[in-house]
């Protein structure tokens, strides 16, 4: 694998790990939207259940792309490390 492709996979995963925080701390910036429109009664709690259980949902989803990004970066640090004989014995 030459330099160039090494560090376009690394900016890639660098990317999917990023846009996986944004997910989620938006979603959370709109539970709390929801949150608030129920207290101000703005909203019925009907609605606001549904919406929160789709928030709920759309947070773990982005949790879940985000390990698993990060754990794929994290096998390949160690495999790369192992193959260059890094950790020698």
């Amino acid at each position: 694998m030459s330099v160039e492709m090494a560090i376009l996979i690394w900016l890639a995963i660098g990317v999917g790990i990023a846009g996986g925080v944004f997910i989620v701390a938006r979603t959370a910036v709109q539970m709390a939207t929801v949150a608030y429109k129920v207290m101000e009664k703005q909203m019925d709690t009907r609605t606001a259940t549904r919406q929160t259980g789709l928030l709920s949902l759309a947070i773990l989803a982005a949790l879940a792309a985000t390990a698993v990004i990060a754990g794929y970066a994290i096998l390949v640090l160690f495999a790369s490390l192992l193959e260059s004989g890094l950790s020698s014995n």
